[in-house]
């Protein structure tokens, strides 16, 4: 992959979010239900934080620094803690308007390509770049799979219900 296709990648799936969003539609983004109590705009604070949390480490390296290792509560650890610091996220942005939600999210995809056409190619593809990336290219940072993988089957299963009930 080159820069280009991970420009082009950013604006494909922010044009996508845009594209579901209009789908689910804002009535029905504050239900409960959709992923056990959360409601879709509790999975789009979840989908924030974590991608907050890819734009907090490329930042870092944007200015040769290593990321803080506290993004999360102190002594959490996204590997062995997941649950408790989703549900810490859920905690934390449960009361947010669904405006303040969706404008953050929207807001991301705009930083994320604005950070990465500030790396040069070796930046973003390097994976001996970054130490603390630990062999891994910065490039890999700027992923959807969690959405894709993790949170979308579910969503559209949930807005199908939605809307055969309309």
């Amino acid at each position: 992959m080159s820069k280009h296709e991970l420009l082009d990648t950013i604006q494909h799936e922010a044009r996508e979010w845009e594209r579901f969003l209009s789908e689910v539609g804002e009535e029905r983004m504050e239900q409960p239900g959709v992923a056990g109590e959360w409601s879709f705009k509790d999975v789009v604070a979840h989908l924030s934080t974590w991608r907050s949390n890819t734009l907090e480490r490329l930042q870092a390296a944007r200015y040769d620094m290593t990321p803080s290792a506290h993004f999360w509560p102190a002594g959490w650890d996204e590997d062995t803690d997941l649950r408790k610091i989703n549900n810490w996220i859920y905690e934390e942005n449960h009361d947010r308007s669904l405006h303040d939600v969706l404008n953050e999210s929207r807001q991301q995809f705009r930083e994320l390509s604005e950070v990465v056409r500030g790396f040069s190619e070796e930046q973003l593809f390097d994976p001996d770049r970054f130490v603390w990336m630990e062999g891994k290219p910065l490039s890999s940072l700027v992923s959807f799979s969690h959405f894709h993988e993790e949170h979308e089957p579910a969503l559209r299963e949930w807005l199908e219900k939605q809307m055969a009930k309309s």
